[in-house]
């Protein structure tokens, strides 16, 4: 099976990193970097001093390396997105003062921050790969708007919650109602019996969604190999 665009940007940018490991005094920077890491406690100050900030060898090397990080950062918000569906499964404050109104409430919320999170990193990466490749032919406000089209309500949700009140729907007002009913009624099933179904159709929604999210990065990453050469080995 050939390998997608994400796999061999991926295996693009490990080889990229590698020959960066080895330029002069870069093993020497990320002991620095790990003693910063481990001593964290210490006077930010301190940290101030040049030694712990990489040199890049010119730079055309530190623009590259911009690419790879906000590159490595739409990957790890697709993963975030997927993992929204773990939270919706489980709920883990049994015997805690948390309903599962509440939790269900703030899944959701956080579900719809990784939408905008990803549009404003996209933004971002390709501001990155002009400045690599200025003759690109991207179509990059294009891209963008298609982006914002396909998934304009959880983009809306987002903006309102964020904007202006917390996230509401009826399914799940009806919830907390029924959970406010349930403190004077010891009948739990119908309760249990809504909120399974509503995390089943949320599980669906971030499945569904994932799987457009990984198109759009594999469309970046196609593009990015054919623009980008220091890439192509």
């Amino acid at each position: 099976m050939d390998e997608t665009a994400r796999e061999q940007m991926i295996g693009a940018v490990d080889s990229w990193l590698k020959t960066l490991d080895l330029q002069q005094g870069r093993k020497e920077f990320q002991r620095k970097k790990m003693r910063r890491t481990l001593l964290f406690d210490e006077p930010i100050a301190k940290f101030d001093n040049p030694e712990y900030i990489f040199k890049f060898s010119s730079k055309e090397e530190e623009q590259r390396h911009e690419i790879i990080v906000r590159y490595l950062e739409l990957e790890s918000r697709i993963l975030s997105l997927k993992e929204c569906e773990y939270y919706f499964r489980r709920f883990p404050f049994r015997g805690l003062p948390v309903t599962k109104y509440s939790h269900l409430t703030n899944v959701c919320e956080m579900y719809f921050s990784r939408f905008y999170e990803f549009k404003e990193r996209l933004k971002e990466y390709f501001k990155a790969v002009e400045i690599v490749t200025p003759n690109h032919h991207l179509d990059i406000g294009k891209f963008i708007k298609l982006f914002s089209k396909t998934f304009k309500s959880e983009l809306r949700e987002r903006n309102i919650i964020h904007h202006h009140e917390g996230f509401a729907e009826l399914s799940i007002s009806r919830l907390f109602l029924m959970e406010s009913i349930m403190i004077k009624n010891s009948n739990k099933r119908e309760h249990i019996t809504e909120y399974r179904k509503l995390t089943k159709e949320w599980v669906l929604r971030v499945q569904k969604n994932g799987k457009k999210l990984d198109q759009f990065l594999e469309a970046v990453a196609k593009v990015t190999l054919e623009n980008c050469d220091f890439l192509k080995g």
